[in-house]
């Protein structure tokens, strides 16, 4: 069955249901990094030319500026954030608002996964291939929003009337 301009009925909650599994990923891969990080020990990822995680993340930019939080500790926020926002899509189906709010959020990812390609590209001259998965994860999540942003909302939850 399709509704409206030919999108499948079940297509809002199967994409919020997308979300969280973006959110999940990603909230994992961060969570890895930010292990790897304390823990002080070898990524599972090349060390050695264009594709080298350890030279991206033992960089400078890769902690936030005047401390030793490493940035997959806001990535870890971002994801949970992301995560919240789509469990309150699934449950409030109807509210455009937190569609809006969650493709505000998913632009600001995708600000920021801008500014973190243009560091690796231009300034350290090599890529991680786990930070490129968190990027097309937020690049994913931002697609998703976009989409659910101009579905029509489903009819709200019919309220019962007391006779």
């Amino acid at each position: 069955m399709t509704a409206g301009a030919g999108r499948p009925t079940g297509s809002p909650a199967r994409s919020a249901w997308a979300l969280i599994g973006l959110s999940v990923v990603g909230l994992g891969i961060a969570a890895y990094l930010t292990s790897v990080h304390f823990a002080n020990v070898p990524l599972a990822c090349s060390a050695t030319g264009v594709v080298d995680c350890t030279r991206v993340l033992t960089s400078r930019y890769s902690v936030l500026p005047g401390t030793a939080v490493p940035i997959t500790v806001p990535g870890m926020l971002w994801f949970l954030v992301s995560l919240g926002l789509a469990v309150a899509q699934v449950r409030q189906p109807a509210r455009r608002a937190l569609r809006r709010l969650h493709l505000a959020w998913a632009a600001l990812g995708t600000l920021t996964v801008l500014y973190l390609v243009g560091v690796e590209l231009l300034a350290l001259h090599t890529i991680c291939l786990w930070c490129s998965g968190v990027h097309l994860l937020v690049v994913a999540t931002l697609l998703t929003t976009v989409y659910r942003a101009t579905m029509p909302s489903p009819p709200a939850a019919a309220v019962p009337r007391r006779s």
